[in-house]
């Protein structure tokens, strides 16, 4: 999967079908705890069951109660916690240790961050500085550059 900004990003659903093709004998286990303000998810996964030497990894995930009152955000937490822990062991695409969802809220904070910053621009000199900053952050921010550049002209020639 793609998340914003372009970066390859392994879905958990798809690290865990590499998972359990490449560890037959391997082992998901989960647990959750609630510590009176958090909902605290925990992942233990072992390469192979089998093989007291097998490697191991753990994942957490914290939310608010709150925050887990919402529709399948409970489930989510606990996906979160499963994909952290398989990327700590390796199963993942971009070399981020992150959920798909999280990747993809990091890169919409960073692409509104850009918009902010452009909305600021107010010189082709400063425009310039601007896409050196930004030159390889995305299609839809180019184009935005692109009209940013085409408004200053005009503004210039006035």
């Amino acid at each position: 999967m793609k998340v914003g900004g372009g970066a390859e990003y392994a879905k958990v659903a798809e690290r865990l079908k590499l998972f359990r093709e490449e560890c037959p004998y391997g082992l998901i286990d989960t647990s959750m705890e609630m510590n009176g303000t958090h909902v605290i998810f925990k992942t233990r996964v072992l390469k192979d069951k089998k093989d007291e030497t097998s490697a191991e990894a753990t994942g957490h995930a914290i939310m608010s109660i709150k925050e887990s009152e919402k529709q399948k955000a409970f489930e989510k937490l606990e996906t979160v916690s499963v994909g952290r822990a398989l990327a700590t062991l390796g199963y993942l695409a971009s070399g981020e240790i992150a959920s798909g969802e999280e990747m993809q809220r990091y890169y919409e904070a960073k692409f509104e961050k850009a918009i902010e910053e452009l909305e600021e621009v107010k010189t082709l000199k400063e425009l310039k500085a601007f896409w050196e900053k930004y030159q390889n952050s995305g299609k839809e921010l180019m184009e935005l550059i692109v009209e940013k550049k085409q408004q200053l002209t005009q503004n210039d020639e006035k």
